[in-house]
């Protein structure tokens, strides 16, 4: 480690390599080295050149040299003692945390952490430290398969993607990999003082780290600066909440089969569930967006005109709720005409939000839509019978509900 400590910048990429490589070995030693070499693996032999700038990459070098001096004893796995993990992850770089308790205080067993790929850039902070964790548990799998996790991390969305019940897109495919553990996952807060007093003194705590490391983030490649938080696809209330609820679906035919297609809306008084207005429409000539488009705007039409102004929209239509949401971008013209009408109306609202949800969920307003396709007509629902039926078939209420927050 001494001779490590005492090299002196690398002159070429070659030599910086070398360097990089002698440290691998000590990657379960160094805390964040997967933050500070991320800077120092970008390098290209250009940079060593005349007009080259190595002020970031200088920094970092320096750091980790002192990192490696400064490397904490690690305490060797006890199976029989409790297991903690502390996760981070920034714009470039996934860390992780392996402790364990000893006298009162958590102590580092073994750090994790990599360079995020170039796909991953875009990701928000709060699916990176979902890939934070499953890298850790893909490297420490002997470790800790069949223990209970105690982990630790900056977001709700983690605890969202291991419990929820209805999830689409990376969301599933976390889903999937975190299921056979068994986690405790607490979320810890910018001023959570009594979780860094926890820690033992050569373990550095998350919060606040992003601001302490900016002078050393590698040079990004048109990585987007504003990131949805994926859990705000996902609306929730708690079960006692009063308000309005929207749900919606569309079905259309092929151009072979007709072209034509239908569309449904309900609108729910919560949290009785008691149908306010159901209705369905058919279209002569249209496509499955335009009649998810249509059902969606009527139902929020149906909703000004009884004078709501906080609406939550519920639907199986990715495309229809994340353009409206400003998620994906809205191309097609005759999407663009159906969007823009979508904003002015929800503009005369005080508050609207959504809930993607996958199709079974959604079989209320699915079984009104498919309706119309066999009569090529639409109705307005006033059977008291029929609105009995469809509040039967709806499971909104499975995923709507949030699970009550408890402090800890």
């Amino acid at each position: 480690m001494a001779a490590i400590a005492e090299l002196p910048f690398p002159k070429s990429k070659k030599g910086m390599q070398a360097f990089l490589g002698a440290l691998n070995y000590y990657n379960r030693f160094i805390q964040n080295m997967a933050v500070y070499g991320a800077v120092l693996y970008q390098l290209k032999d250009d940079d060593f050149g005349q007009g080259g700038d190595l002020t970031a990459a200088k920094v970092a070098f320096a750091e980790l040299k002192k990192r490696v001096a400064d490397a904490p004893i690690l305490r060797h796995f006890d199976a029989a003692r409790e297991v903690h993990v502390m996760l981070f992850a920034n714009e470039w770089a996934l860390r992780s945390t392996l402790l364990q308790p000893h006298e009162e205080k958590l102590h580092p067993v073994r750090f994790c952490g990599r360079v995020l790929k170039e796909n991953e850039l875009g990701y928000h902070p709060a699916e990176k430290e979902v890939l934070t964790l499953l890298h850790l548990l893909k490297t420490c799998h002997t470790l800790l398969a069949g223990k209970t996790l105690h982990i630790y991390t900056r977001f709700s969305t983690l605890e969202w993607v291991y419990q929820s019940k209805s999830l689409y897109g990376r969301a599933v495919s976390f889903a999937v990999l975190l299921s056979p553990y068994h986690l405790k996952i607490k979320r810890v807060r910018e001023n959570d003082v009594d979780f860094a007093q926890l820690l033992q003194a050569t373990v550095t705590p998350h919060i606040g780290l992003d601001e302490s490391l900016t002078h050393l983030a590698p040079p990004s490649k048109n990585s987007a600066t504003v990131r949805l938080d994926p859990e705000l696809l996902y609306a929730h209330v708690p079960r006692d909440f009063e308000g309005y609820l929207l749900s919606f679906d569309g079905s259309a035919k092929t151009e072979k089969h007709g072209g034509y297609g239908s569309c449904s809306w309900i609108l729910w008084r919560l949290p009785s569930w008691d149908i306010e207005t159901a209705a369905s429409a058919h279209i002569s000539s249209t496509t499955v967006n335009i009649v998810e488009y249509t059902g969606m705007n009527n139902g929020v039409k149906a909703a000004l005109e009884r004078g709501i102004t906080d609406l939550i929209i519920v639907g199986d239509s990715r495309l229809a709720i994340q353009q409206s949401m400003g998620v994906i971008a809205c191309r097609k013209e005759t999407l663009q005409v159906e969007l823009a009408r979508h904003k002015q109306m929800t503009e005369q609202l005080s508050s609207v939000r959504y809930l993607h949800v996958v199709r079974h969920y959604n079989a209320a307003a699915d079984s009104l839509a498919t309706e119309p396709l066999e009569d090529k007509a639409g109705r307005v629902i006033l059977s008291g019978e029929r609105k009995t039926d469809l509040k039967a078939l709806n499971r909104i209420s499975e995923v709507l509900y949030a699970e009550a927050e408890t402090d800890s």
